[in-house]
């Protein structure tokens, strides 16, 4: 284990030679919005341009903070025009992500990551103090909120079971959003349109108001706005087999997959006594995309921008969450803070996707062939709903004297509904004879899953200043949790055709502790090193079974699939760290790194195939596989060489194996990790400089690179998936009036970056040359943003 602690970190200087040096605008500390008053009362005062983050829970320096850690400004969220996370996932070292789309986009963090259909995510997500991660449904993982009136996006690398508990095996992404001021009105308006090559238009509008209420008690804060991305791919609408083959002019469908996504976020902050503060918060997202995915079809080339579908398809995704947080500072034992969080996520999910090209054949096999070679288009729909209630209680001390700490208790309480038809759309005038014609629309599948979910813990780290420079952190969280899951599938007609292929319910439930164990040395306010073990958790489940109704059982037995696949048991990391933090030159010139060596063991894997007429009926569950093991580094870089000059370098390398054979993906022992390419560099800089009185000029550009790696999404066939590169770059100015207008271009250079690939057609049914479509992100954007601060 330290002669691969050791390797990891010999690639740290070589990421320092190779890239250069560009860098992140700073948070300054006494106006960082994201804290509240009683955290900002603790810290002792930071240096100018010192970046106060709570990344483990309480108020810290970044640079005191022991852990790889990436901060996300306002500033820079707003010139990388992201919109939701997923637009930038790829800006941070040590980070990729695998697909996209509408509440879509699953994040590996240092290689720990892989699809599934019914698996918890690995990397958490957490909006303020409210975590977003759930057991991930058919289509769609966590939700992604939109960006706008958010101060900073924390990236924690490395597990945080214990702090953050299950679904953070390989780190956590933390949205920390602007919170009502009781001291003064402000507002933001913001909105731009651009244009996308070869595509349609884009356009926002979103706003935020500030209002004291009672001044210095009582404020509410409102933001929120609509934002419309314009669609880049054309649907061909074919009839028949051939793909090429449309009839009228409708039959070919321009831009198709724009979204739509309205947001409100509303928080109230209630100063009660000089201790004790009150801040109930709601937020509402709803997300439309008129494609499910944005697929381009290998057939006719990624950057054809084309795909061809029989039925429409979209995706659907709805949110809202309540929050209330109090928070009440005590003098005793020296100070320390009490926060309960309680929240409530309520989300609703739809997803239509395409799979004619499939299950036309068994249509086909019971009705004889459609009219004039027409294909009976079969459109599947996915939907789910996901209720969750969590409880937090915590104590922070103030960070003062040499015994700090961080004690707390959680619950939670998670209901999942979900489910999956496919029917015929059209049957062209042909009676279908029972049990196909048992419903209407006719129906090839049904299938409704639920499942519950509650735990509960206790966590509680302890950090010991052993001597003035030294301190010993130690934190462990004890878990229990329990699952119910019942399910059950109509085949042929539905529930009126009475073909039941399954129904049954199981239990689960498991126990256990997740240790951290850390200790840091400064030997100056400019240095810190530290060195680190800690460990992460995913919860486990069970499987549904395989019967003769859904593959016969000598299919089972040639592919191997169990009549009734076992429960899988939840899966672990173990991650060994060490890091050094520095900062140079009065602060302006400032060098983060950090080496790390994981295993993951009992990794949890989609094992799936199909079976039936045309292999049309997918067979998926998830089974513990083995073991991973991921070695490497991140480095980062930031420097401010000149007033108005901030400079940002980011790189990482990863290597992420399986250590044993994966016979599901056909891959031998050894190979890497799917979705995790071995290097990741991104550097920007922005410049800002008065060009006259009450008048500054603003430059800003950004360029980021993830390389190859392979893609699967358990098809039986791993793809490669391409490396790629994008630039952005703005310029603008700003009045003393607080407007600003800025022009920009994102994808500067038209590249067409992969996020991965997935199964669209039937080669036996159509005349497609590949059956895989790829995920694709946006051609360049060029378009004009006004910004009004009052």
């Amino acid at each position: 284990m330290i002669r691969s602690l050791l390797l990891a970190g010999a690639c740290l200087p070589g990421l320092l030679l190779a890239t250069p040096v560009f860098a992140q605008h700073a948070i300054p500390a006494a106006t960082n919005p994201g804290l509240t008053a009683s955290q900002t009362r603790n810290p002792a005062t930071p240096e100018s341009g010192d970046i106060i983050v709570t990344a483990l829970k309480r108020p810290q320096m970044l640079q005191d903070v022991p852990a790889s850690v990436t901060i996300l400004s306002a500033d820079v969220l707003r010139r990388l025009d992201a919109q939701d996370f997923s637009r930038i996932a790829d800006s941070v070292p040590g980070l990729a992500f695998a697909t996209s789309g509408p509440g879509n986009a699953q994040y590996i963090i240092r290689g720990i990551g892989g699809v599934g259909f019914v698996q918890s995510p690995t990397t958490g997500v957490y909006l303020d103090e409210t975590p977003l991660q759930t057991r991930a449904l058919r289509g769609f993982s966590q939700p992604d909120p939109q960006l706008f009136d958010v101060a900073r996006v924390e990236v924690l690398r490395g597990p945080q079971g214990v702090l953050f508990g299950s679904s953070t095996m390989g780190g956590v992404v933390r949205i920390v959003t602007n919170q009502p001021n009781a001291a003064s009105v402000s507002a933001l308006g913001q909105a731009s349109v651009s244009t996308i090559t070869d595509g349609g238009t884009n356009w926002d509008a979103k706003a935020m108001l500030n209002l004291p209420i009672v001044a210095d008690t009582l404020a509410l804060r409102i933001s929120g706005g609509v934002v419309r991305q314009g669609g880049w791919i054309d649907d061909l609408r074919p009839t028949t087999g051939n793909l090429t083959e449309n009839v009228g002019t409708s039959a070919v469908r321009k831009d198709v997959n724009w979204t739509r996504t309205g947001t409100v976020r509303a928080a109230l902050r209630w100063n009660a006594s000089p201790t004790l503060t009150i801040t109930p918060s709601l937020v509402w997202q709803d997300a439309y995309s008129n494609a499910d995915r944005p697929h381009s079809d290998v057939t006719f080339g990624k950057r054809a921008r084309l795909k061809a579908r029989y039925a429409d398809t979209f995706a659907k995704d709805r949110f809202v969450i309540g929050s209330l947080l109090i928070e009440n500072r005590f003098a005793a034992l020296g100070g320390f803070t009490v926060s309960s969080n309680s929240s409530w996520l309520d989300r609703r999910n739809r997803l239509s996707f395409d799979v004619t090209a499939f299950d036309s054949p068994i249509v086909e096999a019971i009705v004889g062939p459609g009219p004039g070679g027409k294909l009976f288009p079969t459109p599947l729909i996915d939907f789910g709903r996901t209720r969750q209630f969590t409880q937090e209680v915590r104590a922070v001390s103030d960070g003062l004297g040499r015994l700090q700490y961080v004690l707390g208790a959680f619950y939670r309480d998670l209901h999942q509904d979900s489910g999956r038809t496919i029917s015929v759309a059209d049957l062209f005038g042909v009676t279908a004879p029972p049990p196909l014609g048992a419903s209407s629309p006719a129906f090839i599948q049904d299938t409704i899953v639920r499942f519950r979910e509650s735990e509960i813990a206790g966590f509680g780290e302890l950090t010991y200043a052993i001597a003035p420079k030294v301190k010993v952190a130690a934190g462990a969280r004890v878990f229990a949790y329990r699952q119910h899951e019942a399910s059950r599938r109509y085949g042929i007609g539905g529930v009126a055709g009475g073909d039941l292929a399954y129904d049954y319910a199981e239990r689960n439930r498991e126990s256990g502790v997740t240790p951290r164990l850390t200790l840091s040395y400064e030997p100056s306010r400019a240095a810190t090193l530290y060195a680190s073990y800690s460990q992460g958790f995913r919860t486990g489940g069970v499987n549904a079974p395989v019967t003769d109704a859904i593959c016969s059982a000598t299919e089972r037995r040639a592919a191997g699939i169990p009549d009734v696949p076992p429960p899988y048991d939840s899966d672990r990391t173990d991650n060994y760290e060490i890091g050094a933090k520095t900062s140079l030159w009065g602060g302006r010139l400032r060098i983060n790194g950090a080496a790390y060596a994981i295993d993951w063991k009992d990794y949890q894997q989609a094992f799936q195939t199909a079976c039936g007429i045309n292999n049309a009926t997918t067979i998926s569950f998830t089974v513990n596989a083995g073991r991973v093991r991921s070695r490497g580094g991140e480095l980062e870089v930031s420097v401010s060489p000149v007033q108005g000059l901030d400079l940002h370098a980011g790189g990482s390398f990863t290597d992420a194996t399986y250590r044993n054979a994966v016979p599901n993906l056909l891959l031998p022992a050894g190979s890497r990790v799917l979705d995790v390419p071995r290097w990741l560099w991104n550097v920007r800089g922005a410049y800002e400089a008065a060009l006259a009185d009450g008048l500054t000029g603003t430059l800003f550009a950004a360029a980021r690179r993830v390389g190859a790696s392979n893609s699967g999404f358990g098809e039986g066939e791993v793809l490669p998936r391409p490396a790629y590169a994008l630039v952005d770059a703005s310029a603008g100015v700003r009045m003393r009036d607080g407007l600003g207008i800025e022009l920009f271009v994102t994808n500067l250079f038209d590249a067409v970056p992969v996020f991965g690939q997935e199964f669209t057609t039937s080669p036996g049914n159509t005349t497609a040359t590949s059956y895989f479509s790829y995920l694709v992100g946006p051609p360049r954007t060029v378009g004009i943003r006004l910004t009004k601060t009052l």
